[in-house]
């Protein structure tokens, strides 16, 4: 079964990609599509196109299985989980086995720390955000996300995917960074992590098949140009040495 993961689309804010959103799933090939969260920002104060009206048009008419994880940014849906509305299953995580291998797809929220944690404050921010980028056209969220990234620790990875021992591959979003990164941990067992990026700045999305996990990036799809940000992961085979890290930012590997 071919599995494809997106996230972090923003639908309704002011840098949501909507025409390469409508470009990338008018042409989409897969058995089943995951929205890992933040699919519309409701967060903040939405403001609907023509294209993103086309987009809701395309979702509704795929024929195949679709799965929304509730993320921060759509908790208006938090209502619906665990419902099927118009063939599509509203839930708070994701579970599946491909080969012989246990995934989890979540959104990655309910990692924040600090302020953060609070959605009250973070419901006024995005608000005052909303405000700000749509008057002085500043693309706030990518100046954030980059903030948080310089901060970012490999630690807090392996922690969390350590709080499911029995999760092979742990898929999220949230944080706008796209990558993939293999490790064996101290019991010899082969752990998985990867973020499926955003639909903001990169365009990304991840594909699952044959127990094959693929981080793409749809520009470069789109235009026939090779890049080193775009990789083909086995993790049947991965590397001995300890981690493997593949960041679509950096387009390189470190071990």
């Amino acid at each position: 079964m071919k599995r494809v993961i997106i996230s972090d689309l923003h639908i309704g804010s002011k840098y949501s990609n909507e025409e390469a959103l409508i470009d990338f799933l008018s042409s989409l090939e897969c058995d089943e599509l995951i929205l890992a969260g933040d699919i519309i920002d409701f967060i903040k104060i939405p403001s609907f196109t023509e294209r993103s009206a086309a987009l809701f048009k395309i979702l509704d008419n795929f024929d195949r299985k679709i799965v929304y994880i509730v993320g921060n940014h759509d908790a208006s849906f938090c209502g619906l989980i665990g419902k099927s509305i118009f063939g599509v299953d509203f839930v708070r995580e994701y579970k599946f086995r491909d080969g012989k291998r246990v995934y989890k797809v979540e959104h990655g929220d309910k990692y924040d720390t600090g302020i953060l944690k609070y959605p009250l404050i973070v419901s006024l921010f995005s608000v005052l955000q909303d405000y700000i980028e749509r008057w002085l056209a500043v693309d706030i969220t990518t100046w954030w996300r980059n903030l948080l990234l310089k901060k970012r620790k490999l630690r807090r990875i392996w922690d969390i995917i350590s709080r499911d021992k029995h999760i092979d591959v742990l898929i999220m979003g949230h944080i706008h960074t796209p990558e993939v990164l293999i490790w064996v941990n101290e019991y010899g067992k082969i752990k998985t992590y990867a973020n499926a990026g955003d639909w903001v700045e990169h365009q990304t999305y991840i594909i699952v098949d044959k127990d094959v996990i693929r981080l793409k990036n749809w520009k470069t799809k789109k235009k026939k140009i090779p890049s080193k940000g775009d990789k083909k992961l086995d993790i049947s085979t991965p590397s001995k040495t300890g981690l493997v890290r593949w960041s679509h930012m950096v387009g390189r590997k470190s071990v």
